[in-house]
């Protein structure tokens, strides 16, 4: 509490903890995405580990594919062969057409064993993908119910801020607009603190420099709005509870 040295001010300050209260709320808002994140770190280094694991049996299983394309068109051309081989009516015609024969049927041979060899691989990475898969819905299911108490917070803290934003403009409106320039100006040139009550030895309440009497003299008297000279933030009169210490000491 305040000692309301003009309403004006005292209002300002009041704005002021409102915009304090939206501030804190939001930064706990901005909180919940590490959170979020740690909680679901492990499920999404699972479902990393999946997506790679995935890709590579794509890729395989296309070098399958081709592999079967190029083997087939050399059980073609190894038709072809042996039906020429049929219709040569030379040595040396016979000898061209085996040794083409011959090339042809290594290459398929060795294209053969390449796509047993590729379905090997593809069948193991494949159960490693479901192993993956496992583990990650295993993961999110252990984690499923903080991430949903994350949420839920984040939630009320949105709606929460939602309503005090509402509450903000509310009370901003009844503060004359040419007081609540200079106090916004000052917020949105970075400051955290706008509005800060004297100290009761006569001091600013934000940088601690000391005010001059008659100024301190007009914040006591309910001056419509006092800026500090060394910081530059609205000064009010001091908190109650100093200025009676003050008196009373």
């Amino acid at each position: 509490m305040t000692v309301n040295n003009g309403p004006i001010s005292s209002r300002l300050l009041e704005l002021q903890t409102l915009d304090q209260n939206i501030r804190r709320t939001r930064d706990r808002i901005d909180s919940f995405g590490p959170l979020l994140q740690e909680v679901e770190e492990p499920s999404v280094r699972l479902a990393g580990e999946a997506e790679v694991t995935a890709t590579k049996v794509r890729e395989l299983e296309l070098e399958e594919r081709r592999l079967r394309l190029a083997a087939e068109e050399k059980r073609v051309r190894v038709h072809r062969l042996e039906d020429r081989l049929n219709l040569v009516r030379t040595v040396q015609q016979e000898a061209a057409v085996q040794a083409e024969l011959g090339l042809v049927r290594r290459a398929l041979d060795q294209e053969e064993q390449e796509v047993v060899n590729l379905l090997d691989q593809i069948a193991k990475f494949q159960e490693r993908l479901e192993g993956l898969q496992a583990a990650m819905d295993d993961a999110r299911a252990a984690v499923e119910p903080r991430r949903n108490e994350i949420l839920a917070e984040q939630e009320a803290a949105e709606a929460q801020v939602a309503s005090m934003q509402l509450q903000r403009d509310s009370f901003a409106e009844g503060i004359d607009p040419r007081y609540r320039r200079v106090y916004d100006n000052l917020i949105r040139g970075g400051r955290r603190v706008a509005v800060a009550p004297m100290t009761a030895d006569g001091a600013c309440g934000s940088c601690f420099s000391v005010i001059p009497l008659q100024v301190q003299n007009e914040i006591r008297a309910r001056a419509p709005l006092v800026l500090c000279e060394g910081c530059g933030v609205i000064v009010t009169g001091p908190a109650v509870d100093a200025e009676a210490e003050s008196v009373s000491g």
